[in-house]
């Protein structure tokens, strides 16, 4: 289905994305501070976002019951963005991102077994407890083949 190869596609291209930002703002956090970067990385997210949204006149006004969200969602935000600018700083690249790999396959098991916020159930069997076990025990090795 071409909606299936377009999500694949979309969510490959934000691991590469993903791995890039952090280098740049690994990169900027030594260079103008953690915070400097923070806030001038937000800043043009802001003005980005801003833009997209009246290029593309966004039907639907905000919504107040989902504001609370949106809080979350941004402070989320901003520790993402510090940790892997910091820890990428610090260990490099490649390590920062198994662990992010890592760190997202439980929360996303966990809520897809849920079907959290209203996401499609896909509940954890053993089959898939297995295979995360396996990709686990591989991310402990290179993490400790790395020191």
């Amino acid at each position: 289905m071409l909606v299936n190869k377009i999500s694949f596609i979309l969510a490959f291209s934000a691991g590469l994305l993903g791995v890039t930002q952090g280098m740049m703002n690994a990169h900027i956090g030594k260079v103008q501070g953690q915070y400097g970067m923070i806030i001038g990385v937000s800043a043009i997210q802001i003005v980005f976002a801003t833009f997209l949204l009246w290029r593309m006149k966004s039907p639907a006004p905000l919504q107040l019951h989902v504001i609370p969200w949106i809080v979350i969602a941004g402070v989320l935000g901003v520790g993402i963005m510090f940790s892997t600018s910091y820890a990428t700083g610090k260990i490099g690249t490649l390590p920062v991102f198994i662990l992010i790999i890592a760190g997202q396959m439980v929360a996303s098991s966990i809520i897809d077994h849920f079907g959290l916020m209203g996401l499609p159930k896909n509940p954890v069997t053993l089959a898939k407890f297995g295979s995360i076990l396996l990709i686990m025990t591989g991310i402990l090795c290179f993490i400790k083949s790395s020191r």
